[in-house]
């Protein structure tokens, strides 16, 4: 491909999902990643295509529970003490978005996009049926009762957006779920949710992006540069002008901006999963609410683990307290033991105030952001290509206003 239409940089399910829309509206795309497809925290996350978990990271709770439950190396979030100026800026600005009037202006945006997105994955299932797309709803379940009343709350905000959920007392939540364990004290049971299986899904896309004719080239480290107003990729020792530059690059995507010339407040959440094989499964993935350790089920008697945030880690090593703190909640909640299985870290890109950052930022002509969408990556990645598609080719959707990456600005 001598020179395309659009490059996109990143070959995740963000990027992909961003190259197959682009090539569905009749471009020519080139795809740049720098390992392989889903490399990075595509690959074995839980998974979740969830309305019903709409509410931003930035929420009131994370300030209730204070900074005490930040720097407490086991708990749900987690940020190291090493932190540099920059994630202590990203960390005041998140504090300052953690409130009920901001959670009540992003939530009806987030649930009207995740549900386009399920839409989506429906249709994309019954072309492509091979990457364990299941419409099992979600289960949220909770150990303590203050939290349950809270979840009550955010029950009554979703309903409000048309989200369906069954409160469950304890009783209830036993007799919905066998492998839970007798002591919890209530739950709520989404039926409206599903849940894939992610590295199938990348696989899926990377198959779908090459029958559209888009070129997909691994081990390319690109970087940009700014020329007046247009942005400039260098790659495999060519520079590239296409009218439009993608980033989707995940975690890494506000270094490569920088390079552009546009600042984006971007911090890496490494994520751990744990995959047990040959384990029983429950019926539909659970949400362990205190401990934030997502339950999921996947394709041949696989159980992930998944959970945890480590603001501001660039490593990929995984820490041993982080994972022995999932196993300890997994057998909290449920009868089966969470021994054993495979460890995996992946880096969430994470904006300050929980919504993804998706649109043309004002500094440059041929430039799109596609990036931020911190634990909404799956759920999100089918409307963000369709978004990105809109802001390339026209006319640019509404819905990229509340998201634009000027926002920080």
């Amino acid at each position: 491909m001598d020179q395309p239409d659009a490059v996109v940089i990143g070959a995740g399910t963000v990027g992909l999902s961003c190259a197959c829309a682009l090539a569905e509206a009749g471009l020519r795309i080139l795809v740049l990643e720098r390992h392989r497809p889903g490399a990075g925290a595509s690959w074995a996350n839980a998974g979740w295509v969830v309305p019903s978990h709409s509410v931003p990271l930035a929420e009131p709770g994370v300030v209730r529970r204070g900074l005490r439950w930040l720097v407490h190396p086991e708990s749900p979030v987690y940020v190291p003490l090493r932190a540099d100026r920059f994630l202590w800026s990203w960390l005041w600005r998140f504090l300052r978005s953690s409130t009920n009037s901001h959670v009540r202006r992003a939530l009806p945006l987030l649930v009207r996009l995740q549900l386009r997105s399920f839409k989506l994955y429906e249709r994309l299932a019954v072309e492509e049926p091979d990457f364990g797309w299941c419409q099992a709803g979600s289960f949220t379940v909770f150990a303590d009762r203050r939290q349950l009343e809270e979840a009550c709350e955010e029950v009554r905000w979703l309903r409000q957006e048309g989200i369906r959920a069954e409160v469950l007392d304890a009783h209830g939540v036993r007799e919905r779920e066998p492998l839970l364990r007798g002591d919890l004290v209530g739950g709520v049971y989404f039926p409206g949710d599903a849940h894939l299986d992610p590295a199938a899904l990348v696989e899926v896309l990377a198959r779908r992006a090459a029958r559209l004719g888009v070129e997909v080239r691994t081990g390319q480290a690109a970087r940009l540069r700014r020329r007046g107003r247009m942005v400039l990729v260098q790659a495999d020792a060519a520079e590239l002008q296409p009218p439009a530059v993608v980033v989707a690059a995940g975690a890494w995507s506000g270094l490569l901006l920088r390079q552009a010339g546009f600042s984006l407040p971007l911090v890496p959440a490494k994520g751990y999963s744990v995959t047990v094989t040959d384990a029983q499964l429950p019926s539909s993935p659970l949400m362990l609410s205190e401990a934030r350790v997502a339950v999921t089920p996947l394709p041949g008697g696989r159980l992930r683990l998944a959970g945890t945030l480590e603001l501001g880690v660039w490593s990929l090593r995984p820490n041993p307290r982080r994972v022995a703190a999932i196993r300890r909640a997994a057998a909290r909640y449920l009868t089966v033991g969470p021994e054993g299985g495979e460890v995996w870290a992946g880096l969430r890109p994470c904006t300050p105030d929980g919504l993804p950052a998706v649109g043309r930022p004002s500094v440059a002509d041929n430039l799109v952001v596609a990036t931020g969408h911190g634990t909404f990556g799956i759920s999100l990645a089918a409307v963000t290509g369709e978004l990105v598609a809109g802001a390339v080719v026209g006319p640019a959707p509404e819905d990229l206003l509340p998201l634009s990456p000027d926002r920080f600005t």
